[in-house]
């Protein structure tokens, strides 16, 4: 039955070229387009490497210092009194609180003495994501976007190491000068990604740095790994150790036991700003940690918004609506198109029904025909696609971001050229196999 439908749907393709070109234009292009945007939000949002745990991760970026100030106004009453005298009587005002506010990342000491035992984090890790840092070999220089690291930071992200390992406590400790560099660094620096570069030296602003590792750069942007290499947090710049201060260069990241263990971890530290006493000499007279999930934070990040809720609301609704119309258009067009192209087989389906074909027949007929040409566009579709997501990510378009062709990616494309193919076809098919025999034939 399968194989008579399926040569059948190839014959009705063929009769009516015109029609067969434009449906497979316009589902082949817009499945194309559907897949890349999957692909990027894959790449962006996806549970893919260094990422792996990322519904387990709350994520601490900054923090910002506050001074609030009650705006007071003094009123001068002059009274006159016997005698000629004037007697003065004052008083104040209290207008609204004046808050006065700065933010930034965090001080590497003000992390490590606070934030190193949070009961609901099973681990954690700090970083530095603002520098830069420029590398030399053989009169060439590099400028390399550097990552100052603890060695927690390899357990909190899951990189795929291509060459090598990555260093440990004792190397932190020692503040031994290794380098972990992704394959792109790697490829620019040394010309190649091989085994070979393990243990090479790389010249690293006035120091030298033994190669220990090459992981793959990952897909997304993120401002927690967005490194070209990365390095012992002890090696970084003796004064970001020794401060004082609670601002500095670092932001923190901390991994819970399971997606529903962030908010203890959130609250916990939310706690200890609203409980922290600052210095008696400090200008500020109270500090707010920024933390959030690690879809907020993308989120808050993007769009400037203080409040995660809102943030996320604002950002993923719009663009869950557009990707909803953009389906919509098209599969409005599709139908439209099929409703037509079965509207001039009404003669042939009388003549079926006059021979016994009964109305589910003509439902399946119909439907499957559609399938077919559905997954013919689709098959075009990821063609063109896979053709533009190499083009996208060997050229670097996007910057560090790159296309993702996970196996997830392919599944929710599969999905989507079902559901085209399904509900394009449902309603024209479904008013024709209820077709009257006798005015079919008319």
């Amino acid at each position: 039955m399968i194989k008579n439908y399926f040569l059948l749907a190839l014959k009705v393709l063929k009769r009516k070229p015109f029609y067969t070109f434009v449906s497979l234009f316009g589902i082949s292009f817009t499945l194309m387009i559907l897949m890349v945007l999957t692909s990027l939000f894959d790449a962006i949002l996806g549970n893919n490497k260094p990422l792996t745990d990322r519904d387990q991760l709350v994520i601490m970026p900054m923090i910002e210092r506050t001074r609030t100030e009650t705006d007071t106004i003094l009123r001068i009453d002059t009274i006159a009194m016997q005698g000629g005298e004037m007697r003065y009587d004052t008083s104040y005002t209290y207008e609204d609180d004046i808050v006065s506010t700065s933010n930034g990342p965090i001080a590497y000491p003000f992390l490590e003495k606070h934030f190193t035992n949070l009961d609901g984090a099973v681990n954690y890790a700090f970083y530095n994501d603002n520098t830069h840092i420029d590398g030399y070999l053989e009169g060439r220089k590099f400028t390399l976007n550097s990552y100052y690291v603890t060695h927690t930071y390899w357990e909190i992200f899951d990189f795929n190491f291509r060459h090598g390992t990555e260093f440990y406590e004792a190397d932190v400790e020692s503040a031994n000068q290794v380098v972990v560099i992704t394959d792109k660094a790697a490829r620019e620096y040394f010309g190649e990604v091989s085994e070979g570069v393990i243990g090479q030296e790389m010249v690293l602003g006035e120091k030298t740095f033994t190669v220990r590792g090459i992981v793959e750069r990952p897909l997304s942007d993120s401002p927690m790994f967005a490194g070209d290499i990365y390095m012992p947090v002890t090696t970084t710049d003796p004064r970001e150790l020794s401060s004082t201060e609670v601002y500095g260069g670092f932001g923190a990241v901390f991994l819970a036991k399971s997606p529903e263990g962030r908010q203890a971890i959130m609250d916990e530290i939310n706690s200890f700003a609203e409980n922290y006493q600052m210095p008696a000499d400090s200008y500020h007279d109270a500090i707010e940690m920024f933390n959030s999930t690690f879809f907020e934070g993308y989120a808050m990040g993007l769009l400037g918004e203080r409040d995660p809720k809102v943030a996320t609301r604002t950002l993923f609704i719009p663009i869950i609506v557009l990707i909803l119309l953009f389906v919509a258009l098209p599969l409005i067009n599709l139908v439209n198109l099929n409703n037509g192209r079965v509207q001039e087989r009404r003669s042939e389906i009388g003549v079926r029904k006059a021979f016994g074909a009964n109305s589910r027949d003509i439902l399946l007929q119909f439907i499957f025909e559609n399938l077919v040409l559905t997954a013919i566009g689709g098959v075009i579709g990821m063609a063109l696609a896979l053709g533009l997501i190499s083009y996208v990510n060997q050229q670097d378009v996007l910057g560090i971001t790159r296309l993702s062709s996970s196996p997830e990616v392919f599944l929710y494309f599969l999905l989507v050229v079902l559901m085209f193919g399904f509900l394009s076809g449902i309603l024209p098919a479904y008013r024709m196999s209820r077709t009257n025999v006798a005015n079919s034939l008319r």
